[in-house]
């Protein structure tokens, strides 16, 4: 009986070599199969379509800044004849609010706001171009102390705003903190000319909040939410409005 057990042991193995079961059911094997690849991200694609633009002068210099759908920010600053181009990219989120904003300048009719200056002295002069879908960027011309629409307005803050991202002088030294806690009506204090601006529009949907220039009522901005503390001073315990009065 033990040899007839070993037997039957020995011929099960030989025909498990020979890829045969007992049973009579195929073997089951396992073979290497292709390497797992990690998805990739998509990248966007190199849509030079200009979204908007603004074109600052004043003396001998001029700086223009260009928002393009892709995501990229260019700037082309010239004084005394020499240009210096600079390049950024921003999200698509960033690039999305941009547009919106900029859609709105579309309803507006006129296309310059000027104003007579006595003297000399001759304000900045600010040109505007929003893009449009088969068609050439409609342009505006606005002189820095002229009143424009508020459509006109947001769009020349949100473009400044991206301007300004440029500016490297400071960098490093402007002390950061925390803008989660700002909400409508608080006034905060722009680092480089220490203009004071109300927040009067914080969407909880969008990561954007717009403020209006408080003393003058002149000049509105868009500015992203966690850009604030570059372009303002952190608010004192006294920020909002309300709490003055």
């Amino acid at each position: 009986m033990r040899r007839a057990a070993a037997g039957l042991v020995l011929m099960s193995a030989g025909l498990a070599s020979w890829g045969v079961t007992p049973s009579g059911e195929p073997p089951v094997t396992t073979a290497p199969g292709p390497p797992v690849v990690a998805p990739t991200e998509t990248p966007r694609p190199k849509d030079k379509t200009l979204v908007a633009a603004l074109d600052v002068e004043q003396g001998d210099g001029k700086d223009r800044v260009s928002l393009y759908r892709d995501g990229t920010l260019v700037l082309v600053r010239t004084y005394l004849g020499v240009r210096t181009v600079k390049k950024r990219v921003l999200s698509e989120v960033e690039v999305d609010v941009i547009r919106r904003v900029a859609a709105e300048a579309l309803r507006v009719d006129v296309p310059e706001y000027r104003i007579d200056v006595l003297g000399a002295t001759k304000p900045r002069r600010f040109r505007i171009e929003v893009g449009r879908d088969g068609d050439l960027p409609k342009v505006f011309v606005v002189d820095e102390l002229a009143r424009v629409p508020l459509a006109l307005g947001r769009t020349r803050g949100a473009l400044e705003e991206l301007l300004g991202r440029f500016d490297e002088s400071s960098a490093e030294h402007w002390q950061r903190w925390d803008p989660a806690a700002v909400k409508a009506g608080d006034v905060l204090v722009r680092r480089d000319d220490g203009q004071r601006y109300r927040v009067v529009r914080d969407d909880a949907f969008v990561r954007s909040l717009e403020l209006l220039e408080a003393d003058r009522g002149l000049q509105r901005l868009v500015v992203l939410r966690e850009e604030l503390p570059k372009l303002f001073l952190p608010p004192g315990p006294d920020a909002s409005e309300e709490s003055r009065r």
